[in-house]
């Protein structure tokens, strides 16, 4: 992997001569104002023009690698998830239902979470903590703080408001199409070459609204152990990876530009969220059309699987210290969604393109995350995989300790790579990823920091926390809610 990857970038003098200039530029702090103010041009909102395909611009293909970034532990196997305890989401609406019954105690929880709990303490702790103190401060002071954000709200409701609904057939059924009432199977057509397939399916996901698209052939690892819910599986009882879920095509687009670098208060996570579910739908209806089984598995709740490494495998991007894919184009901003499906398909191979090096020295999401749920030390072993590890917990318990729309999304706004696509950001990048000195990544993260730094972490907690209710950037001027509604009157 080391002599492809040397082969991918510029030899150290070439790279000198023909960036020593642009570095010099890019340091200058008169040229990151401009850069500031490019970014504010609507034609470098990518991902949310018309470009069919065009914004997905990256060579990848120079920087394609013959095995992903994450590393198979020798030692432990690898372990998939339960998603009825394991997932935050999952675990946390129960245990507020039951507390709001008027219990908190372990042994009254059902199975499996009691025994859950009973093996994952700190974990328990916290969750009881944001059921019992931090839930009702933040009713509290939604109640007196809560008017600024009734826009911030109401974007979020209304990009939340397009979820398609789930089949609740299992898959060996939901999954495959139908030509009649009587449920008989429609014959798959017969396709030409699975390079020309994968041709054809990225060029239609693209028309139907995906800033990237990505494929890869289903490792099994990434389904979860349990089902989380409303999948068509037996809800207690082990999935059986479907024979049918042989690729996964990785489709997705970004959060809104504006709210999104105004978070943890104006951004939602439904802005991309109801997109990516209508599109995978729609790629889905698409495929069983051609006779062949297709299952969307959709943000925000709706997933059969671990997301992040599928999009890694289908070469998209590289995971980065913050837990979450960072792709060439959109950064961290963009919101994914998979299509399983027993469609034959050329896969993608993963892509490494400096993102693994930049994390080990930047650390601003860890520094801009307020419940510190963002290591700022080594990669771990978890599950069977060394990577970056993320304090669920820590990070869902400020969920209930900020006011705006539900979750935060600091982390992903924060990151570096999360630009748009100005000419700054675009030298930016071709600089890092092209570097064998190892000068231009702590150039950058500087840069970052000195240019345009945020708030400290504590003051994005709300104000019974001591915070002040703080957003990474100014609010959009459609979101500030006292410009357009009297509160007073």
């Amino acid at each position: 992997m080391a002599d492809k990857r040397a082969k991918n970038v510029l030899n150290r003098r070439a790279f000198l001569k023909t960036t020593g200039a642009a570095g010099a530029v890019v340091g200058g702090a008169g040229v990151s104002m401009f850069g500031l103010a490019a970014g504010k041009d609507p034609n470098s909102y990518t991902g949310l023009e018309s470009s069919q395909g065009s914004a997905q611009n990256f060579n990848r293909e120079r920087f394609a690698v013959d095995q992903p970034h994450y590393v198979r532990d020798q030692v432990s196997q690898p372990d998939r998830i339960d998603a009825r305890t394991e997932v935050v989401f999952s675990r946390f609406y129960k245990l507020l239902q039951i507390w709001k019954q008027g219990t908190t105690t372990l042994a009254d929880l059902p199975e499996p979470m009691q025994s859950y709990y009973r093996t994952h303490t700190t974990e328990f702790e916290a969750d009881l903590h944001y059921v019992t103190k931090l839930y009702p401060l933040l009713r509290k002071d939604h109640k007196r703080y809560g008017d600024s954000l009734t826009l911030a709200g109401a974007w979020s409701d209304a990009m939340s408001s397009v979820w398609p609904k789930w089949d609740s057939d299992p898959p060996e059924v939901a999954d495959f199409p139908k030509v009649d009432q009587h449920g008989e199977l429609q014959a798959p057509l017969k396709m030409k070459h699975p390079t020309k397939t994968s041709k054809l399916i990225k060029k239609v996901a693209h028309q139907m609204g995906s800033t990237l698209v990505g494929i890869t052939k289903l490792n099994p690892d990434w389904v979860y152990r349990y089902p989380m819910k409303r999948s068509g599986f037996p809800q207690n009882e082990p999935i059986e990876v479907p024979a049918h879920w042989q690729y996964a095509i990785v489709v997705g687009l970004p959060m809104s530009w504006d709210p999104f670098l105004a978070n943890p208060n104006y951004g939602t996570s439904f802005d991309a969220y109801s997109r990516s579910r209508v599109l995978a739908f729609r790629l889905a209806a698409f495929i069983k059309k051609l006779g062949y089984a297709a299952r969307p598995h959709v943000p925000g709740t709706d997933y059969d699987l671990v997301v992040p490494p599928i999009v890694i495998d289908a070469g998209l991007g590289e995971q980065g210290r913050h837990s979450i894919v960072v792709t060439p184009e959109l950064g961290s901003n963009f919101r994914p969604a998979v299509v399983t499906t027993n469609l034959p398909l050329a896969p993608d191979k993963p892509i490494e393109f400096g993102v693994q090096n930049f994390c080990k020295s930047c650390k601003i999401c860890a520094e801009n995350c307020p419940s510190g749920a963002i290591s700022t030390g080594d990669k771990v072993v978890s599950r069977g995989y060394r990577r970056y590890q993320l304090d669920i917990s820590k990070c869902h318990n400020f969920w209930g300790s900020n006011l705006g729309p539900v979750g935060c999304r600091l982390c992903v706004t924060s990151c570096p790579y999360s630009r748009k696509s100005n000419w700054l950001h675009r030298t930016a990048l071709t600089l890092s990823s092209n570097d064998p000195t190892g000068m231009v990544d702590p150039a950058l993260t500087w840069l970052q920091k000195r240019f345009f730094e945020g708030p400290e972490a504590s003051k994005y907690y709300m104000p019974s926390l001591g915070g002040e209710n703080a957003s990474y950037r100014e609010p959009p001027w459609w979101l500030v809610a006292e410009d357009f509604i009297d509160f007073k009157g």
